[in-house]
């Protein structure tokens, strides 16, 4: 901790040297070199005053003036104040221990500006992994969740474009509603081919967020389709109310049951029973607007980001309708476990890993092999050692027979990526 932060506090120091002597600063001819510098003591200071906080108005010399080795020997002691002793290892016992700890950690303090310990701490993680038993990370998967690049912190956003670097693979999140004007997603591409990144993808959340009024002004041409499905809900609603009245009316209780006569007791069983049948009417009335509309939005958000980020793919995705009805029967939950497109991106996800394996598998037979396979003929041409001349021979057609093989192989690769 103290190495990280006599760096940080350098960075501060050396671009104040530079602003207060013209003489150094015309030393350093390459403007590169000066954006560097002022780039590094931006992100010291920002991460000095989410650390500290109050701490720094109070001592505001800290960063500037105030002898090097005292600065550092107070903010080593501000620092001891949220860490523990024994190089800051803390053990817990139980999940809610932990879960507390990290929330601490990673977000701002809700004591009052009196408060003197740091009112942020998120810049002491310098790493932190979860392992879960999980389908989707079974295969090799590791998901890592980062700060956007609007982060107004600029150590954040340091933090994001240098883990991006070692992505293979990139999603940017945003609102479905704000998707396709989200200035984040531009800036993630635009990073992303500086760093020759493969492959940027966009998913789109809480697609189920939706008006009905919004619906019908946003897409005129379904206008009369949405209000036919509306008004099949409204007869339903109106079917549920008549029949609730009818059997109040008959007495739904136990007690009353029982002093029906058989001809009003079948009734009110009828009625129960159309009851029940309408309800189920309604609901699958109102999964069919909601699908309608869903769909509507999500294809419409899809392909204008398609035509500005081309050669990306787009889900449209609902945590909500996957997490409210992932645990009911299948036949109840599918509709909605698909409708979420949670499904789709998991195995998309999936896929991910997959494909990297084929190409990792494909290059392994097209070039390690025959390069290995070559390797051999030399060494057996070369002499090999102390081997007879039937060693030879036998090692020839061995490494023939192997290449005969690889070439067919090669002749069947005909297997895309595209079909995972």
């Amino acid at each position: 901790m103290s190495n990280q932060v006599e760096e940080l506090l350098r960075a501060c120091r050396d671009y104040q040297v530079l602003l207060a002597d013209p003489s150094q600063s015309q030393d350093i001819e390459a403007d590169e070199e000066r954006k560097s510098l002022q780039s590094k003591a931006r992100i010291a200071e920002d991460t000095f005053k989410a650390i500290f906080g109050d701490e720094l108005k109070r001592f505001p010399t800290v960063l500037t003036t105030m002898p090097f080795e005292l600065a550092m020997t107070t903010m080593i002691s501000w620092i001891s104040r949220v860490l523990p002793g024994q190089g800051g290892l803390e053990k817990f016992h139980d999940i809610e221990a932990l879960s507390s700890r990290l929330r601490e950690l990673s977000s701002k303090s809700e004591d009052g500006p009196t408060d003197p310990s740091p009112r942020v701490h998120w810049p002491f993680i310098r790493d932190l992994r979860v392992y879960l038993r999980a389908y989707i990370l079974s295969k090799g998967l590791i998901i890592a969740d980062l700060p956007g690049l609007r982060d107004l912190n600029s150590a954040r956003k340091a933090i994001t474009e240098r883990f991006v670097r070692r992505c293979d693979h990139v999603f940017v999140v945003a609102n479905i509603d704000r998707a396709t004007t989200n200035e984040s997603i531009e800036k993630f591409f635009h990073l992303a081919q500086s760093l020759h990144q493969a492959k940027v993808d966009v998913i789109c959340t809480k697609s189920e967020v939706l008006e009905l009024r919004e619906a019908k002004s946003d897409w005129p041409m379904e206008r009369a389709a949405i209000e036919e499905m509306q008004q099949a809900i409204d007869a339903d609603t109106d079917l549920v109310k008549s029949l609730n009245e009818e059997i109040a009316d008959l007495g739904q209780d136990v007690e009353k049951f029982a002093d029906l006569n058989h001809e009003d007791a079948q009734q009110l069983v009828n009625l129960q029973w159309e009851r029940g049948r309408v309800e189920q009417s309604k609901e699958a009335h109102e999964f069919h607007l909601k699908h309608h509309i869903i769909n509507l939005r999500n294809r419409s958000v899809s392909n204008v980001l398609r035509l500005k980020y081309r050669g990306s793919k787009i889900f449209c995705i609902s945590n909500n309708l996957y997490h409210d009805n992932r645990h009911e029967p299948e036949k109840i939950a599918m509709p909605f476990l698909q409708l979420s497109g949670i499904l789709q991106l998991r195995r998309y996800c999936i896929g991910i890993v997959a494909r990297s394996r084929l190409h990792a598998t494909q290059d392994f037979i097209g070039d390690q092999i025959p390069a290995f396979l070559g390797s051999v003929m030399l060494w057996v041409e070369a002499g090999s050692g102390n081997a007879s001349a039937k060693a030879k021979q036998q090692t020839l057609d061995a490494v023939s027979a192997i290449q005969s093989e690889m070439r067919q192989v090669s002749e069947l690769k005909v297997i895309r990526t595209e079909h995972f």
